[in-house]
């Protein structure tokens, strides 16, 4: 069981058995209610202070907001700082099984041009459509048990800016996640102890491949990290490492606090505006 989660089957991220944490780099494919405050991003010669605030409408269905402040000094470039263009996100989970610890959902992004600093944000609006999933590996067979504690997440979106200036492109991410909290309660008991049990040791990954003719190659970054999940709060902490010379220069950070709304107000910020959790 769950322990640190005494209403598991409501939480955030639980599907059977499975608990899986929330992504920092890329999407997870939950509609819940939660807030991450701060994502705090440092390298590549820029420094990025985020938000997400996620709110339930009906059960498995949510919206997200999102933005932030971004400082860019690149080398021999003028500096530019402002916020960032406010983007929305509705969420439909519509899959979720239980016994094969999997989760498919869809989500529809709008970045709205025009909303942020000039100096830093796009006057086009984009939208992009995108599919995520999650999937647990608890079903393995005794041979493979120390695997079941493996789950990935994973997201494909197709971002189409408001203008011909700007190239239509893939955006593919996801996450390869190891769960001693799984260990610990589903596999072995390997006395870790409270602290090193609510562990996770990952690699996220983003990418970004223009689809239009002189859209350039593919970018994007490769994040190992390690987050602690509590009952209603998680700290995460990645390395940024550039997939190629076009993607940066430098490998840097990334860091989050995050809060599980539906565990800490379960009966009010936490629950969905109309109908019940369960």
């Amino acid at each position: 069981m769950l322990g640190f989660l005494p209403q598991a089957s409501n939480a955030h991220g639980i599907v059977g058995e499975r608990f899986f944490p929330a992504t920092i780099t890329s999407d997870d494919p939950f509609a819940a209610d939660e807030l991450a405050l701060p994502t705090i991003s440092l390298g590549n010669h820029e420094e990025d202070y985020e938000f997400e605030y996620t709110k339930s409408i009906v059960r498995h269905f949510s919206v997200s907001f999102g933005g932030g402040y971004v400082d860019a000094h690149p080398p021999g470039d003028a500096r530019a700082t402002g916020w960032e263009n406010l983007e929305i996100t509705p969420t439909w989970q519509f899959v979720t099984d239980a016994e094969s610890e999997f989760v498919l959902s869809a989500a529809f992004s709008f970045e709205i041009g025009g909303s942020g600093s000039k100096s830093v944000a796009d006057t086009f609006t984009t939208y992009t459509p995108k599919i995520l999933f999650g999937k647990g590996f608890g079903d393995l067979p005794d041979s493979m048990a120390l695997l079941r504690p493996l789950a990935v997440t994973g997201v494909v979106g197709y971002a189409m800016p408001g203008t011909h200036l700007a190239s239509k492109s893939i955006e593919w991410s996801g996450a390869v996640e190891y769960s001693l909290l799984y260990l610990q309660n589903n596999v072995r008991d390997q006395h870790l102890g409270a602290f090193a049990e609510r562990l996770t040791p990952i690699v996220e990954f983003a990418f970004e491949s223009p689809t239009d003719r002189g859209g350039g190659g593919t970018t994007g970054t490769i994040n190992p990290g390690l987050f602690w999940s509590g009952q209603y709060t998680q700290v995460a902490v990645e390395a940024v490492v550039p997939l190629n010379r076009d993607s940066g220069d430098t490998v840097g950070i990334k860091a989050q606090l995050h809060f599980y709304m539906d565990d800490i107000f379960p009966d009010s910020l936490g629950a969905p505006i109309i109908g019940e959790r369960q």
